[in-house]
């Protein structure tokens, strides 16, 4: 039987040896669990929806600083379950170890992260400059090691160690964005059309981009085999493109909004460097020999191999979002709903649907207030909460949202803080 502080330490420790998506959250969109693509505006509007830069709202100028989002979480553990059942100097029973394995999606606990940092954001009329530094990664750790490390070695019993992943990359996105007011089309007041385009520099790659292995111990012999590819990089460059159409109906004034975000987007990595590890043992145990430590350092026969891959390409994450925004209230709140649909399995994205729902009340106009709730993508499911507060052409939204669960319960948690001066949009 393994202690629960053990299990716990190696669950911490791979959890903060991880960090990981479309544009860089911001404390509004937090705020409203991600729905209010069509309440991004300005400096904000890059990544959700370029084309707002082209409507009457937008304001004629703002400015981004000094923000950050974050967000991490996993598909298995909250911060209450591991409190109630890893307990300092306690061990697992059979019924507790099953519980633990089976909190995990399809026999592997997922660890994904995002972090952004909007470096620096101007708008002016339809034009908007951004640079965001981006740092986005997922792994995956099947569910047999943390049996193996729970219960120990069952004997004929094999172990599978190829379903363990990883895939990180960070990179700093200067992008141009521009909008176009149009004429109107029928039902319509008023239609735009937008774009974004990125210059991506790349510093840092890391892939484990080939892994199998294996471990099976019988009554004569523990036999154990793998071989694991991982490849790293610190130079790379690409572009990016987004394409985005807004309109706002006739009909209560209700605005919809469609972006392909990363049409074109991808990072090509030069200098690659490739580690090879490849491990062999299909011998017997000399139980005399354990305390020795030429014994262990001949115990499998490995091999450890670095050498120059080239070049290697990484694609972007590719998403639409569908969003509309019902103003109600004579302009004092806004109800947002969105669809957002990844098209590729980039670090941090899932090409599962997200649906979301998200309202802003500004009765008090100096502190509107945000809640919401979306359901699918990467996370699973969101509950989120936000504030902002308005004074003299300054602004400051904050944002949290919980994911699969809500406050302790939940598997993930994403917080943003996002600075802004500058005209709030106009209604």
């Amino acid at each position: 039987m393994k202690s629960k502080l053990g299990i716990l330490t190696l669950f911490l420790l791979v959890s903060y040896g991880t960090l990981f998506a479309q544009s860089v959250r911001t404390g509004r969109s937090v705020g409203v669990a991600e729905s209010g693509a069509m309440g991004m505006y300005g400096a904000n509007a890059a990544g959700w929806n370029p084309a707002n830069l082209g409507l009457k709202a937008n304001p004629v100028t703002s400015l981004v600083f000094a923000s950050f989002s974050v967000s991490l979480g996993n598909n298995a553990f909250s911060p209450q379950y591991i409190s109630d059942t890893f307990v300092e100097g306690d061990t697992l029973d059979n019924t507790q170890i099953k519980d633990i394995l089976s909190q995990m999606d399809a026999d592997q606990l997922r660890i994904y992260a995002l972090v952004g940092v909007p470096v620096f954001g101007l708008s002016i009329s339809h034009y908007a400059l951004n640079v965001d530094a981006h740092v986005l990664a997922t792994a995956a750790i099947p569910a047999d090691i943390f049996e193996l490390v729970m219960t120990g070695p069952v004997v004929n019993v094999p172990y599978d160690l190829s379903t363990v992943d990883e895939s990180s990359v960070a990179y700093v996105t200067t992008s141009l964005s521009a909008a176009q007011p149009l004429s109107t089309i029928p039902f319509t007041q008023e239609f735009s059309v937008g774009a974004s385009f990125k210059y991506i520099k790349g510093l840092a790659y890391g892939e484990l981009e080939h892994k199998e292995g294996m471990l099976q111990i019988t009554q004569e012999t523990l036999h154990a085999e793998g071989f694991f590819r991982t490849l790293s990089s610190t130079m790379g460059d690409g572009v990016g493109l987004d394409l985005a159409a807004v309109s706002k109906l006739n009909y209560r004034d209700i605005y919809l909004g469609l972006t392909l975000g990363n049409v074109i987007g991808d990072i090509t990595w030069e200098d690659v460097e490739a580690s090879e590890v490849r491990f062999y043992r299909n011998n017997g145990l000399s139980v005399d020999s354990l305390t020795k430590t030429d014994y262990w350092k001949h115990f499998m026969t490995n091999t450890d191999t670095t050498y120059d891959f080239g070049s290697v390409k990484t694609p972007l994450s590719r998403y639409m979002i569908l969003a509309a925004d019902l103003p109600y209230m004579n302009g004092r709140g806004d109800l947002f709903v969105s669809y957002y649909q990844g098209f590729n399995d980039a670090p941090g994205q899932s090409t599962t649907p997200r649906i979301a729902v998200g309202t802003e009340f500004r009765w008090i106009p100096v502190l509107p207030l945000r809640a919401g709730i979306a359901m699918g993508g990467i996370e699973g499911s969101m509950y989120s909460a936000g504030f902002g507060l308005r004074l003299l052409g300054y602004q400051m939204n904050i944002g949290a949202a919980w994911q699969r669960g809500f406050l302790t319960n939940a598997e993930g948690f994403s917080f943003a803080i996002t600075n802004y001066i500058g005209p709030g949009f106009k209604r």
